[in-house]
Order: structure tokens, then sequence, then C-alpha cells
């Protein structure tokens, strides 16, 4: 399969980057800054800005799916993803890609119903700005004629991958108490599972440590 990682610089978007080619897939690597990234074979860097639809739409083209791991923890930066999704549907639809799998947060809209109040507390506080951009953006999905997946990770840690891991589309979720935390490189894993596995299409899905949630 061809690949194409959005924020492949990033934590997240590095380990997806690995996890993709351990499965033998083509990466693209749609980047701002190509010296991010490590040269090597399976994967094909290309240069260009979220805000260049046509030079994204074309390093899209020939593509199975798109996974999109763009993040942002700067105050001043709070609306990149209202910004760039809309940009990301466009190139994915002139380049008729359906598939895109997205990283967004639990806590990020209504998901936070289902958060502990320890937790509710804590993304007022800490992330409710960034959380807000997210949602909003994430409303374009449903109308956007893409099968998407929305991925939704509790807290991320640059832990080592664990089979202690629980994935769950947010419909069943009741509750998840305290504060639970994930590692990016399990995070990598659901996202590379969600993309071939058509099920997963219009779903999101919480990743959990397990045991955190009923």
């Amino acid at each position: 399969m061809r690949i194409v990682v959005l924020g492949a610089t990033g934590g997240t978007g590095r380990l997806v980057t690995e996890e993709a080619l351990k499965r033998g897939h083509d990466v693209v690597c749609y980047v701002r800054n190509p010296a991010g990234i490590q040269v090597r074979p399976g994967v094909q860097i290309v240069a260009g800005q979220l805000g260049d639809t046509r030079a994204m739409r074309a390093a899209m083209s020939g593509a199975q799916a798109v996974l999109c791991c763009l993040g942002t923890h700067e105050k001043k930066n709070v609306d990149l993803m209202q910004k760039s999704l809309p940009l990301i549907i466009r190139a994915m639809q002139g380049a008729r890609v359906l598939r895109l799998v997205l990283l967004s947060a639990y806590g990020v809209g209504d998901t936070a119903h289902t958060a502990s109040l320890i937790a509710r507390i804590a993304y007022r506080l800490v992330a409710a700005p960034v959380f807000q951009d997210k949602d909003l953006s994430e409303r374009l999905l449903p109308d956007s004629g893409l099968e998407w997946t929305g991925i939704y990770p509790v807290i991320l840690t640059d832990g080592t991958p664990s089979d202690a891991v629980e994935v769950r589309p947010m419909t069943q979720v009741q509750k998840v108490s305290g504060l639970p935390r994930v590692s990016r490189a399990d995070v990598a894993r659901v996202m590379l599972d969600a993309t071939a596995d058509d099920r997963t299409i219009g779903q999101r899905l919480l990743v959990s440590s397990q045991g955190s949630v009923r």
C-alpha cells in the first residue's frame, strides 16, 4: 500500500512512518522540513506546505491512504487544524484518495463526556484551545465524502509498545477512569491497523490503557 503521512516529523508521525515500513508499505512523507526525515528505502520525501493544495494533491497522487498526525502544543497556533484539514480534504478529493486516518485526542468534542472529572478539569485548564480547534475542524469529516477514521488516544507517552492497550469505538465507551496513558508507538500501530480495516470507516476509536475503559 502507498501511504501519505502528514506530520511525519512529529513524535507520533515518526513512529507511524516506522510502523508502515515494517508492514511493507511505501511511505510518502509530505513535510515542511525534509531534513527532519531520514532518507531510506521505502520512503519518498516531498517538501511542501500545508497551504499548498496543489503540491499536496500531487504528493497524494497514486496513494491508497493518508494518515494525518498533525498537532500543536503552541498557544499561538491554535487554529492549525481548522486551517489545515479543509485543505487536506480538498487535496485528497482532487487526488481521488478516499481513505483518511486522522489522529485526534481523547477529550475532543463530545468524547470528553465519558472522561473522569479530573480529566475534564485538566482538558479545560491545559488543552482547551487545541481541543476546540480539533473539534471544529473534525465537524467537516461526515460530509467530506472521505472514508475517514478518527483516532482518539488518551495522554501520550514515549514509552515502548504494550499489549495492554484497549481500542474501542467511542459509541461503546461509557467511562474512562482517571488519567490513563498510552504510548505513541501503540497509537501508531492502531493507526496502521485501522487503515487496513474497513470496519473502522466512519468511526472514532478510543485508544487507552487496558482496564481504564468501561
